[in-house]
């Protein structure tokens, strides 16, 4: 017959261990062999992993010293209390307030493992994570066989936690069903996230561009205007060109120079007059003849010198006069031609419809004109960082269709995959834009009621997303998604431009509904399951999925019944064996005698500290007593039972 071979995982090689794995031999015997379609025996194509090396795994954690419930100081030395898990099912047991949840929401924190997105139960981990496990900075070590001891914890041990009615609450979040979808299937998960955050980043670059284009828009409108301004004033100086305006200002500044010719001439000449009587004032001394002739010699004749003085000072006077008398001709005369060309501009610029008040504005047209080619130019550098930008806009928005497309079709693998596992039991369906909740505070902020009273009555699986909402505006098409004429003017009044932006700029996320086919094969979509229902469906997919992660979940059975304990969960963590750890802080005996628990700890504790009282595989007899007594009630609890079952 040849040659057979079969796994038998014993907790240690004695006979109560060899019996314990033949009672749980669905869990603890592997058969090396499996028949084909033909009946023929052959090797089987996944055999467990006897080595324990394919699965990441917390072999063992030790605290010492600190504050630590677990740690602290015995006799004055730092005490420890060591913690061994196995690689498959570790269940821990042990009364109310003896540290279970310590002991997980601590290595939860310790790991740096992602916390509840809950505040309370969020609040709840992180008190007994920090305060309660890791007081007083005790030494923490853990022992993760296979592992670089350079690498962080949460790189050498990447569990995924569940504390106390987290389940329950994530069931009630889209998002939380979500991420759990998203992480059933390893392959998928990375990729699901990073095009999770490539969208976030997304729809903020979105956003920018419509704060961007807001602003162009506006500026563009400033520079408008102001070079629509710059024109009028340049077209104003025209017209005064046209109407003789230069000729009149030219007149009016000549004017104005012989004006001030005028007061120079009177200024010059009563100049002359002060020196002429200066001159006259002057008393020349007497010269006898020898000094006359000595001086002579040198500087002329001085006889008569005043006298010449005085002449050429009143030969300046009159020419002074004849100077201010020509600068006041010429002033009268320049008067009277202004007045004309004034009166011949205001007639012009009456033909033209400009008042004669306009010419005091002048100076001021020929600044704002001056500024026109500025102002253009501003203004093609401003349409061209709107057009890049808009560029901008619609590339983000075409990359962001793609990702949801490539999303989408992930999703429906890990679909596939639940119904490859679940059959009919577990479906999935996807709403597609079913998150309306950025779609909602945008139309509520037109306030416009009639829009409003629109959106409000609309069928939720009928409601647009952005993208149609905004294809149809452009279509002119807004009766497709239920709009009456009414509503439709309404809504084309109120959406701008840059309404219009912000439109399209939203997004609606889609939402996965997880259904749980009921006893008369209808289905009932997860919100509407009673609590416990939701747990089990979504305990279900973590315990089915092909995340090799390590599990660990705190009192699991809180919202569930043993129907779905033993029809589910435990052949779930039956099959889980050789693939994944799993850690379960538990009340329920079912779960540690049924589920064959691998190893189980239990734990005791006074108001300050606890403690590990034992801990082994399920056929070792201290562990064996602690179960009774923990979990089941006690012998007496436990005999009272057998004799009301009959057995």
């Amino acid at each position: 017959i040849g040659r057979r071979h079969a796994w038998i995982k014993l907790a240690s090689p004695r006979i109560e261990a060899l019996r314990q794995a033949f009672v749980a031999s669905d869990s603890r015997v592997r058969i090396g062999f499996e028949k084909d379609a033909s009946g023929a025996l052959r090797e089987l194509d996944n055999p467990p992993d006897v080595q324990l090396n394919e699965h990441p795994w917390l072999k063992e954690v030790t605290v010492s010293g600190g504050a630590s419930f677990f740690g602290g100081l015995e006799g004055g030395e730092p005490r420890k209390t060591r913690f061994r898990f196995s690689p498959d099912l570790t269940c821990i047991v042990g009364g109310s307030m003896t540290g279970k949840s310590s002991l997980l929401d601590g290595l939860r924190v310790h790991t740096g493992a992602r916390l509840p997105d809950d505040t309370a139960i969020r609040g709840q981990v992180e008190t007994r994570g920090r305060n309660v496990f890791g007081a007083g900075t005790p030494g923490i070590d853990l022992v993760c066989p296979g592992t670089d001891s350079a690498a962080s914890f949460g790189e050498r041990w990447p569990a995924q936690f569940f504390a106390q009615n987290e389940l329950q609450r994530l069931s009630q979040e889209d998002a939380a069903v979500e991420d759990i979808l998203a992480r059933l299937v390893p392959s998928e998960t990375g990729n699901v996230e990073s095009r999770n955050e490539r969208l976030r980043a997304l729809d903020a670059q979105l956003s920018d561009c419509v704060r961007q284009l807001g602003k162009l828009d506006e500026q563009h409108a400033d520079m408008e205007q102001a070079r629509d301004r710059a024109g009028a004033a340049k077209s104003q100086l025209a017209a005064f060109a046209a109407a003789g305006v230069e000729t009149l200002q030219q007149t009016g500044r000549d004017r104005q120079l012989w004006t001030e010719s005028n007061r120079a001439a009177e200024a010059v000449a009563q100049s002359i007059r002060d020196a002429a009587e200066a001159v006259a004032a002057v008393d020349v001394p007497q010269m006898d003849e020898t000094l006359a002739a000595e001086l002579a010699k040198g500087h002329g004749d001085l006889d008569g010198c005043q006298a010449r003085i005085e002449a050429s000072l009143r030969d300046a006077e009159r020419e002074a006069k004849t100077w201010g008398v020509v600068a006041s001709s010429a002033v009268e005369v320049l008067k009277e031609k202004e007045a004309g060309l004034r009166a011949a501009v205001e007639r012009a610029l009456a033909e033209r419809g400009l008042g004669a008040a306009k010419l005091k504005e002048v100076q001021d047209l020929n600044r704002r004109a001056s500024l026109l080619s500025s102002y253009e130019a501003e203004i093609e550098r401003i349409e061209d960082r709107k057009t890049t930008t808009e560029e901008t806009f619609a590339s983000l928005r075409q990359e962001r269709h793609s990702v949801i497309s490539e999303q989408r079709k992930a999703f429906g693998r890990v679909a596939e995959e639940i119904k490859g596992k679940f059959g009919d039991r577990i479906r999935v369906r996807r709403l597609d834009n079913a998150d309306t909740r950025s779609l909602d505070d945008f139309l509520k902020g037109l306030r416009q009621k009639g829009v409003t009273r629109w959106w409000n009555d609309l069928d939720p699986a009928k409601k647009p997303s952005p993208d149609k909402l905004v294809a149809s505006l452009e279509a002119g098409s807004l009766a497709e998604v239920g709009m009456s004429d009414a509503v439709r003017t309404t809504f084309e009044e109120g959406v701008t431009r840059s309404k219009k932006r912000e439109l399209a700029a939203l997004r609606c996320p889609d939402r996965y509904v997880l259904e749980l086919r009921m006893d008369d094969d209808s289905y009932r979509p997860l919100n509407d399951l009673s609590g416990g229902q939701r747990v089990s469906v979504l305990l279900s997919l973590l315990l089915e999925t092909t995340d090799d992660r390590p599990l660990v979940i705190d009192q699991p059975e809180d919202e569930l019944d043993n129907r779905f304990l033993f029809d589910t969960v435990l052949p779930a963590l039956k099959k889980l064996r050789g693939r994944r750890q799993v850690i379960v802080a538990t009340h329920n005996a079912n779960v540690v005698v049924n589920g064959d628990a691998d190893m189980v700890i239990q734990l005791d504790a006074t108001a300050r500290r606890g403690w590990v009282a034992c801990l082994g595989a399920i056929e070792e007899p201290t562990v064996r007593d602690a179960i009774v007594r923990t979990v089941d009630g006690g012998e007496e609890a436990f005999r009272l039972r057998r004799r009301k079952y009959g057995f």
